[in-house]
């Protein structure tokens, strides 16, 4: 993976951004954003039928990537920043600032 991708930093920002995230958010805060991506997933298998889910843990550790997997985790980590912003009310985010 080069690491010059766009895609990957912007992956790597919202990482960095989760992380930090994460480390301020309380347990409570952290219980209600995985009760959101459970109601996010159980309106998709409403939605579109029950799909097995693949198993992407190896992803979080994996040594390459391909453009495919980059785009998933970097669609991934924006997702959890916007329901941490969301659960945590910290609105201040500018990750076109964080990006660049």
């Amino acid at each position: 993976m080069d690491t010059n991708n766009s895609l990957f930093n912007e992956f790597r920002a919202y990482w960095q951004m989760s992380e930090e995230m994460i480390a301020d958010a309380t347990k409570e805060d952290l219980a209600e954003v995985a009760r959101i991506f459970a109601l996010q997933a159980a309106h998709y298998a409403r939605k579109y039928g029950e799909h097995q889910l693949p198993d992407l843990a190896h992803l979080l550790s994996a040594t390459t990537l391909d453009d495919d997997s980059v785009g998933l985790l970097r669609d991934g980590t924006e997702a959890l920043v916007g329901v941490l912003a969301m659960v945590t009310g910290n609105s201040g985010i500018d990750m076109d600032e964080t990006i660049q």
